[in-house]
């Protein structure tokens, strides 16, 4: 295998890449939590950029949807933004003070997902703008990536509790231990056999598999 890597210079020295996401229309988005912006690249290197409207917002995670609009996590200022194709950026405000939102997806129905580290809470912003929050079972238990499992049900790791969270489109939450302890799960994602993927700070991956009830 051969492999080239190239690097492309941003033109604001530290700004703070962080999330980066394939978008539809061809380019790469990325958060840049630093300068406070939200970053463009074509594949040629053609870079733009969209200033978030509200200071130090914190700027992490990042996906874009099958609409064509970017959602991003603005885990400083307890904010969930909102990018549209058309350039505007939208905030929603969480309900809870200081609820750290930092992972986000794309549910199966448009909706938006993400988990709120401080809050201890995932959260979801309805196609309507409402929020719903959905309390987890266990204190402190920081979570972290979430994503649209093949279920039609949303997977999230819990980095402190030290479990794999599942929770319905109807807020049924249900948490999996971890076998070793203290693995400290970060990213999850799923796989092309169904199951679900997790990166483990103590040097594993983690697989977690189901067979759904008929």
């Amino acid at each position: 295998m051969n492999v080239k890597i190239k690097e492309y210079e941003l033109p604001h020295a530290d700004s703070g890449p962080y999330g980066i996401t394939s978008g539809r229309d061809g380019a790469l988005w990325f958060t840049q939590h630093k300068t406070n912006r939200i970053g463009r690249m074509t594949i040629k290197g053609k870079v733009e950029h969209f200033n978030i409207p509200t200071i130090n917002a914190g700027a992490l995670s990042i996906i874009s949807t099958t609409q064509g609009d970017i959602w991003f996590t603005e885990n400083k200022a307890n904010k969930i933004g909102k990018l549209t194709i058309t350039g505007e950026i939208m905030e929603y405000v969480l309900p809870n003070p200081d609820s750290a939102p930092f992972g986000i997806t794309e549910g199966h129905h448009g909706d938006i997902w993400f988990t709120e580290m401080n809050g201890n809470r995932i959260g979801r912003i309805l196609p309507s703008g409402e929020t719903i929050e959905y309390d987890l079972p266990h204190p402190a238990s920081y979570p972290s990536f979430i994503v649209a499992g093949s279920d039609h049900a949303l997977w999230f790791t819990l980095n402190q509790s030290n479990q794999i969270g599942r929770i319905t489109v109807n807020g049924k939450i249900t948490e999996y231990p971890i076998p070793t302890k203290n693995a400290e799960p970060h990213g999850i994602a799923v796989g092309s056999d169904h199951a679900l993927w997790f990166a483990e700070e103590c040097n594993k991956l983690g697989r977690l598999s189901f067979v759904q009830n008929p």
